[in-house]
């Protein structure tokens, strides 16, 4: 059998019917010239007949690269804040002083025995220890804020500038004076010292944490009055630094007081001598706070018997042998405090 026109695959090659499947299709010149047949170039060879995909840019860059460069920003961004926090918080100072509640040590003087201040003067202040005096703050020395080893003289002058404050809220506001809150001296405590004052003055108790005297220097209206409401000072503030987070300042101060007997001729001059222990740290300093460790207060005249936890309660006459004890230890209040007694007698007249 002739091999001539029988394909080498078989005769069944094409169609279920043994016909090629494509011999009805007729490739006319139109067709061709519409099929536009493309010669590959060297380059589309070398990728293997695929076309270069057109990549996307903006303003030149590629944007795959955009993506790439924006991903690493924030992934730095993100640990660089992290790291700020962190170091902001560690940089920080933290509160760490724990003083508690202030405790508030009083001591009574009594008047010497058969003191007796005579008529009421043009000046009350005419030969006593305090005449030549500086009236309320000026009275009070602090020197020039130096700086400390972790403390700088811009902090050393506003942790002075803050007990000045409470001293002259505390002690020579007239208002308090007369048995008034004080009000602009109570924000400067921290919170828990803030609390015990504002209970002292609502429940006073006559011990070393609850009386207001241990904080305040107030007289009755009732029975006392001013006759000069400018009290003269004297005393310093001294600075120190403990530890890295606690800086001191020492305030000795004393104040004298012109009051008079509401009702009646009595007068006196009245002396409080008081010391404050203050402590703060740097961010007591930058938050305006203060804390007290201890005051202590010695005053006089007035008996020993007497309740002074609520107010002072100047004598105007001099009191008689049992206002004190015996033996008690004789007490100059215009020299520094070496002793502390639970009643004294005042070493002479105030």
């Amino acid at each position: 059998m002739s091999g001539r026109g029988v394909p080498p695959e078989g005769p069944n090659r094409g169609g279920p019917d043994g016909e090629d499947e494509f011999s009805a299709v007729v490739f006319d010149a139109t067709f061709v010239r519409a099929a536009g047949l493309h010669e590959p170039s060297a380059r589309e060879r070398l990728h293997g007949g695929k076309r270069p995909h057109r990549q996307r840019r903006v303003f030149g860059v590629r944007v795959r690269t955009l993506r790439g460069v924006l991903g690493a920003l924030i992934v730095l961004g993100v640990i660089g804040g992290a790291s700020f926090l962190g170091a902001r918080r560690a940089a920080t100072p933290q509160p760490r002083l724990d003083i508690g509640a202030a405790v508030l040590q009083r001591i009574s003087l009594a008047p010497p025995i058969g003191y007796a201040p005579g008529p009421l003067p043009a000046d009350p202040w005419l030969g006593g220890p305090a005449a030549a005096w500086a009236q309320g703050v000026a009275g009070i020395v602090s020197g020039g804020p130096r700086a400390t080893t972790h403390f700088t003289a811009t902090q050393v002058r506003q942790a002075l500038d803050l007990v000045r404050e409470f001293v002259v809220g505390t002690q020579l506001d007239p208002a308090v004076l007369r048995g008034g809150r004080p009000w602009a001296a109570m924000p400067l405590l921290r919170q828990e010292q803030r609390d015990q004052l504002s209970s002292a003055l609502l429940t006073a108790h006559d011990d070393d944490s609850a009386a207001p005297t241990g904080w305040v220097t107030r007289f009755d209206p009732a029975s006392v009055r001013l006759l000069d409401a400018a009290a003269r000072v004297a005393g310093t503030f001294a600075v120190a630094e403990r530890s890295r987070d606690d800086l001191v300042v020492i305030a000795d101060v004393v104040f004298v007081y012109a009051v008079g007997e509401v009702g009646g001729p009595g007068w006196t001059r009245f002396v409080v001598h008081r010391v404050w222990d203050f402590h703060l740290d740097s961010a007591m300093v930058r938050d305006g706070l203060l804390q007290v460790r201890r005051i202590l207060t010695v005053a006089g005249p007035q008996g020993c018997d007497a309740d002074a936890s609520v107010w002072f309660r100047p004598a105007f006459a001099g009191g008689a042998q049992t206002d004190a004890p015996p033996a008690a230890q004789h007490v100059d209040p215009y020299r520094a405090l070496t002793a502390a007694v639970g009643c004294g007698r005042l070493a002479g007249p105030p």
